[in-house]
């Protein structure tokens, strides 16, 4: 019985691992996409008439920065 205990218990620290891996990949990711979704959005705000792109980007970094991305 003390055998089974231990091998859920080392199951348990290998999934909480997994998830740990999990979630610091999908940070690094989000990251990285904020990077580009930003470039993208002050490229089509210049070919938008009547909207600067300087103004896009404070916006990217205000949900940046509202997001925990930062």
């Amino acid at each position: 019985m003390i055998l089974a205990g231990s091998s859920l218990l080392t199951l348990l620290d290998d999934i909480a691992t997994l998830l740990d891996d999990i979630s610091i990949m999908g940070k690094l990711a989000a990251k990285k996409t904020a990077g580009v979704l930003g470039d993208v959005q002050a490229l089509n705000a210049q070919q938008v008439p009547g909207v600067r792109a300087l103004r896009a980007l404070p916006v990217v970094w205000s949900v940046a920065l509202g997001a925990g991305l930062l």
